[in-house]
């Protein structure tokens, strides 16, 4: 199950009135824009996130696979049968963006650092972004949203109205993608690296950390699963690093900020030091220190 933001505005009544999500296969100039293209990729049981006039306004969740209709004209598009589920109290971005925002992807986001949304039609919506956006239109419906699989089974057996049986069961799909995705990570790094950090050698299982160079956020299903997209390190070099404060080149050599060259000593850091990182490491080193690394 993959999560996605539809920014709607003027044809958000008319595509729920015919419960789907539509989106031509050129535009007047002969392109495909990728928020277009990307309904291609629509598969049963996806949610989705409404986006209309500033606010998150329905839920919904896709019925059938998305097909080509018109395939050969100039009416080709793309379509998918959606179920609309309409909240009673729209979501505005811009009042909640500062919760929103630390979990917006890089590149192709639905929204910009202000809560302003952006042009586009279909926008992925990573697990932790679909969470949080969970968490605030669920807010008013129960206390605890940490328990929601005690209550799964009941949801399944509609003890509950529709909307919140969405919410409830997305949270549960979600929770347990993310709990898959990540055991299944943390496994190869920990083989790749021989349970050790690949900076100091430290080898307790307890102060370990199965990091990511191409964070969660940013990466697709197949990257949130590549061994070579992440690094085994302890606790302080995996918080330096996800925090921008190390980084690699792409054949694995250290880099450091600024700020911590002058502390380098007290975490065990040299410069010039490397890790045994392999050709299928690069790419994901590089996007790390282009996109993370707070600079030298």
């Amino acid at each position: 199950m993959n999560s996605y933001i539809v920014m709607q505005g003027e044809t958000y009544r008319e595509e729920k009135r015919h419960g789907i999500l539509s989106a031509p296969m050129k535009d007047k100039s002969g392109a495909t824009p990728h928020s277009w293209a990307r309904v291609k990729s629509l598969q049963k049981g996806d949610r989705t996130f409404h986006y209309v006039k500033g606010a998150i306004v329905a839920v919904g969740t896709i019925q059938e696979d998305a097909q080509e209709r018109n395939a050969g004209t100039q009416k080709a598009e793309w379509v998918a049968p959606c179920e609309y589920l309409e909240l009673d109290e729209p979501l505005e971005i811009i009042s909640c963006i500062e919760a929103v925002a630390q979990y917006l992807p890089v590149k192709y986001a639905a929204f910009q650092p202000d809560g302003n949304g952006n042009s586009g039609y279909l926008y992925p919506c990573n697990e932790s972004l679909a969470l949080v956006l969970l968490e605030l239109l669920s807010s008013s419906k129960w206390q605890n949203i940490e328990q929601l699989e005690f209550v799964y089974d009941a949801v399944r057996e509609g003890k509950y109205n529709s909307l919140t049986a969405w919410m409830m069961d997305s949270e549960y799909l979600l929770r347990q993608k993310i709990r898959k995705l990540k055991g299944r990570f943390e496994t190869m790094q920990l083989k790749r690296w021989g349970s050790e950090c690949a900076i100091c050698s430290h080898s307790n299982p307890a102060l370990l950390k199965a990091v990511y160079s191409k964070p969660w956020k940013d990466s697709s299903d197949a990257e949130k699963t590549d061994p070579a997209n992440g690094i085994l390190l302890c606790a302080n070099h995996a918080a330096l690093y996800e925090s921008g404060q190390i980084s690699f080149t792409g054949a694995g050599t250290l880099r450091m900020s600024t700020s911590l060259q002058k502390e380098a000593a007290r975490y065990g850091l040299k410069k010039n030091m490397r890790i045994t990182a392999s050709d299928a490491h690069t790419p994901f080193l590089r996007w790390h220190r282009n996109n993370y690394f707070i600079g030298e």
